[in-house]
């Protein structure tokens, strides 16, 4: 049996497509002792490279994931945006996009 590993990120800080594969830059916040603005900064951790249907899979559970969260009241849509509006077909002639 292999050995599970578990890593920490405070976030994704790039995502590219390169290559034909889909990379994902996690990044960790560092202290600020080394910062002139003394403040804390973001650094790469670990980066994740997966074939882009790989991403899509990723993607729909985590668009699902939050759809749960949202559910169990412990993060808000953003503003003016309904719970459920991720499901919600985009009107006629007008493409939607989760990014925005």
């Amino acid at each position: 049996m292999s050995e599970q590993r578990d890593y920490f990120a405070d976030g994704i800080g790039e995502i590219t497509l390169a290559g034909g594969m889909v990379r994902m830059d996690l990044v960790t916040l560092v202290g600020s002792q080394n910062n002139p603005e003394n403040k804390p900064r973001l650094e790469l951790s670990k980066r994740i490279v997966m074939p882009p249907d790989g991403f899509l899979r990723s993607f729909s559970a985590m668009e699902n994931l939050v759809k749960q969260l949202i559910e169990a009241g412990l993060v808000k849509p953003r503003d003016g945006e309904q719970p459920e509006s991720a499901s919600k077909p985009a009107p006629e002639g007008e493409a939607k996009s989760p990014n925005f």
